[in-house]
């Protein structure tokens, strides 16, 4: 059996200012694993513990389009990305825009590791190891704060 772990670098307090609590953690620590899981399954589970801990479901950007992030906080934008590596610079447009709006001020973006990529036998994700390297790249364009944390999977001792 299997478990995931959300690694980030962010000390207590500013985890408490993303609203990243220790239930939340909790809950994640307690998302079972089998052998067969694949990327969709992770992304439907890491969903669910954070819209049961307050975070508001499948944020829409714009009333005239069908674009949306996974949810939101008290101006604390929250993207799960799960799958191509494209996916994730659109999140990075969509959340420009919603800090441009004055939706949100910081953002939260969890990438699986090259460990899970590796265990749900897929290929050509947004990876942390590979997007954390490129994040130096855009700093100066986009001005929103954003945390960057990696889900990882490990054997449940």
């Amino acid at each position: 059996m299997y478990k995931l772990v959300l690694n980030h670098y962010l000390e207590e307090k500013n985890l408490n200012k993303v609203h990243i609590t220790p239930k939340i953690l909790s809950e994640i620590d307690h998302i079972d694993c089998t052998s067969y899981l694949k990327m969709p399954m992770v992304k439907k589970s890491m969903t669910e513990v954070f819209w049961s801990n307050g975070f508001l479901e499948k944020m829409k950007l714009h009333h005239e389009h069908q674009l949306y992030i996974t949810g939101i906080k008290s101006k604390v934008g929250l993207c799960i990305q799960m799958g191509h590596k494209a996916g994730f610079y659109f999140d990075l447009y969509k959340l420009a825009y919603l800090a441009d709006q004055g939706l949100i001020n910081q953002a939260i973006i969890i990438l699986p590791s090259k460990n899970l990529e590796k265990f749900c036998n897929t290929s050509s994700i947004a990876a942390y190891e590979l997007i954390s390297k490129q994040m130096s790249l855009f700093k100066k364009i986009n001005k929103t704060k954003i945390h960057l944390m990696c889900l990882d999977i490990k054997r449940r001792t």
